[in-house]
């Protein structure tokens, strides 16, 4: 299993055993200078398999991760390139953004 995207955010829909079951991730957050300025908007309140797509066994990892962070140093032409992201609980922001 990949270990490589850890979403904190246990209250998402999305969210199963800290992995996101969502067909794709999208952080929000076009002109973030920080953390706290970004945000999974993919994100959902519920419990797990609120959605009938949430159910399957795929689970998103960083090349599934469309970014509209541009300062974000890991944004290379809207695509997330991190080794490794991790969602945060309370915001849901993303909490790997590093600023160019």
């Amino acid at each position: 299993m990949n270990e490589n995207l850890n979403c904190s955010a246990t209250n998402c829909a999305y969210n199963k055993s800290r992995k996101c079951f969502a067909g794709g991730i999208n952080v929000a957050g076009s002109s973030a200078d920080s953390t706290s300025q970004t945000t999974c908007s993919t994100f959902v309140e519920g419990s797990f398999g609120s959605f009938t797509n949430s159910t399957n066994d795929e689970y998103i990892t960083p090349e599934n991760i469309i970014c509209q962070a541009e300062k974000c140093k890991y944004n290379v032409s809207k695509a997330c390139k991190a080794e490794k992201v991790q969602i945060n609980e309370q915001d849901a922001s993303c909490e790997t953004f590093i600023s160019k």
